[in-house]
């Protein structure tokens, strides 16, 4: 009998702290995505002279008092998930918010808002809340944190990355110490193959606190780079990057005695089919060009879509005052408009990196041009298989 009353309150107390880890977890992505949105108010309430990108050309354009009225209710609907016992409402509508803004525009679909959005509507709306329920929602955030290890790095073996993104990554290191640059640089090649390690070690028993420990440790890595005592660069990655850290703890430290089945094999139902088929499934088919990078994992791995738009002189001198600021003279009768410079100073996130973004935005400003000759958007497609060389759209292809 003793033995039956001290087996239940240990399933009580279990109970209690998979309730109460889930309850941090909501938190965390709360205040993490209200802390993006925050920092980026030009991408969803404006002003802005970057194009909306709209996922259907006849759709009208969410802004002026109906996007400040949209985005002030998110920040409301995150403070009343945060108080009331029973969210499921708020964060409801504060998903439902988010959708639409991204339906208006696909520059909005940064991968911080995808994969906040999903754990929320994971965490936020799960049914009942008894210790099975809450364990299996557990471990569908777990999935989504290890597949997003696991693709980042496949997306970064490529010599790209290897050779130049990293090298940059780690210029506050090697500014400093110049000696280290080429052991370092070396280093470029064996981080893809590192986080796929640690990534597939959070599944395992065995390599699970160590690979925590890797984990947390990139980030903290991460953020002394692009920090403001590093690059200082793309600071709206800052908090992510943070959470990155804490969803780790939350998810990886708990006791509980969780295999890699319970996690990929053993949950079943809706919520789990969707986790598999955006994070490990489509995030694939992207090194075939053929789902978006931004959705797989790929920021700064140097796998990704870039373009610039070239103008005349002549053309250059009738885009929008907005514009004009971001327009470069590189040479005679040349002026160079670079996308992410562009975009990280008037949205303060990068560009969307899809070609057909990229000519939707440069077919906004053949608009604004007296003469349609004087423009042109090159763009390069870079991807593990099958990437294109660069490609000049003229403003008649647009």
């Amino acid at each position: 009998m003793q033995g039956e009353v001290g087996t239940q309150g240990k399933a009580e107390d279990g109970g209690a702290a998979l309730a109460r880890r889930l309850l941090l977890l909501r938190l965390t992505i709360l205040v993490a995505f209200c802390i993006g949105l925050a920092m980026s108010p030009g991408l969803w309430i404006g002003p802005r002279s970057y194009p909306q990108v709209p996922v259907w050309s006849l759709l009208p354009p969410i802004e002026g008092a109906v996007a400040a009225t949209l985005y002030g209710a998110l920040f409301a609907l995150a403070g009343l998930a945060v108080i009331v016992p029973r969210a499921r409402w708020p964060i409801a509508g504060f998903l439902a918010i988010i959708v639409a803004f991204c339906v208006a525009d696909q520059t909005r679909w940064q991968p911080w808002v995808f994969q906040y959005s999903f754990l929320l509507m994971v965490v936020g709306l799960a049914g009942g809340g008894s210790a099975d329920v809450n364990l299996q929602t557990l471990n569908l955030a777990r999935l989504v944190i290890v597949f997003t290890y696991v693709f980042s790095g496949l997306q970064k073996i490529n010599l790209n990355f290897m050779e130049n993104e990293f090298s940059w990554i780690i210029t506050p290191i090697t500014g400093l110490l110049p000696s280290m640059s080429t052991p370092l640089d070396a280093l470029g090649f064996l981080v893809p193959f590192v986080q796929v390690a640690f990534g597939v070690g959070l599944l395992t028993r065995r390599f699970r606190r160590a690979s925590l420990t890797a984990a947390v440790g990139m980030h903290i890595f991460i953020l002394a780079m692009f920090g403001p005592l590093g690059l200082n660069w793309n600071d709206i990655v800052w908090p992510w990057t943070a959470a990155m850290a804490v969803f780790d703890v939350l998810l990886f430290s708990s006791p509980d005695d969780f295999t890699w089945r319970d996690i990929v094999w053993n949950v079943r139902g809706l919520r789990h089919g969707a986790a598999m088929a955006l994070f490990v499934v489509l995030p694939a088919l992207s090194f075939f060009n053929l789902w978006d990078s931004y959705l797989s994992s790929a920021l700064y791995s140097g796998n990704l879509t870039e373009a610039q738009i070239y103008l005349s002189d002549l053309g250059a001198a009738s885009t929008p005052g907005g514009v004009r600021p971001y327009l470069v003279h590189t040479s005679e009768n040349t002026n160079v408009l670079n996308l992410q410079r562009w975009a990280i100073e008037d949205l303060n996130v990068t560009p969307y990196a899809e070609t057909r973004v990229f000519k939707t935005i440069a077919g906004n400003l053949c608009h604004a041009l007296h003469d349609r000759n004087q423009l042109v958007l090159v763009v390069k497609e870079q991807r593990l298989f099958f990437s294109r060389p660069e490609v000049g759209f003229r403003c008649s292809q647009l």
